[in-house]
């Protein structure tokens, strides 16, 4: 590799990793206290996040902001039960795009090892989001999409599944959390990605 092909590299390196920090502090929840409590039925059928007055909730982009913690219950905050490998329980999140900054992610974690997310989408007014790309790991499920303004509708749907040992029974209440930035391992990730990219791409000039 030449000089200049090394100075080269290091640029695009450090443009990455600055690129992968900005979006690492790109969310944030900034008009907490939100509605936190969401309750299924017996059996467990899953949950609507949505206000108790049945409208959208807003939320609202904060960079510094923390996340957003809900919890998952039975009737009246009790716990529920679900079987391992059970009939997936769904999720539907109904929210308003508040405050002054547009999102261009949303990432959401389970706080349960043995619970993960399948079948993910966000809908943006009805439709799909534009230039979605969505990351599912274990429990937890991220979203990267071009940028949503203010007053927007987001609709975000995935489903809940429990898989435990075969045989056992989940008996408990989920603490759901909505990260404020992606994981620390994400953000690694996606910079080793595009430093192997742009390597390669280097080699071949």
């Amino acid at each position: 590799m030449t000089r200049k092909q090394n100075m080269t590299l290091t640029i695009v390196a450090a443009a990455l990793s600055t690129l992968v920090a900005a979006n690492a502090l790109a969310q944030g929840v900034g008009n907490l206290p939100l509605p936190s409590h969401f309750e299924t039925g017996v059996p467990a059928s899953g949950w609507t996040v949505i206000d108790p007055s049945g409208l959208p909730i807003p939320v609202e982009l904060d960079p510094t902001g923390p996340f957003w913690r809900k919890e998952f219950t039975g009737p009246q905050g009790q716990p529920f039960s679900q079987p391992a490998f059970g009939p997936p329980l769904p999720v539907t999140e109904v929210l308003i795009v508040a405050g002054n900054l547009p999102w261009t992610d949303w990432h959401e974690t389970v706080l349960h090892p043995d619970w993960t997310w399948a079948n993910p989408q966000i809908l943006i007014n009805g439709s799909p989001a534009s230039n979605l790309v969505t990351v599912i790991s274990g429990n937890s499920v991220d979203f990267y999409f071009d940028p949503v303004y203010p007053g927007s509708l987001v609709t975000i749907k995935k489903d809940l599944i429990y898989n435990g040992v075969p045989g056992a029974t989940f008996y408990g209440k989920l603490q759901i959390i909505e990260y404020p930035t992606p994981e620390p391992a994400t953000a690694g990730l996606s910079s080793a990605a595009g430093l192997l990219l742009v390597r390669r791409r280097v080699r071949r000039g």
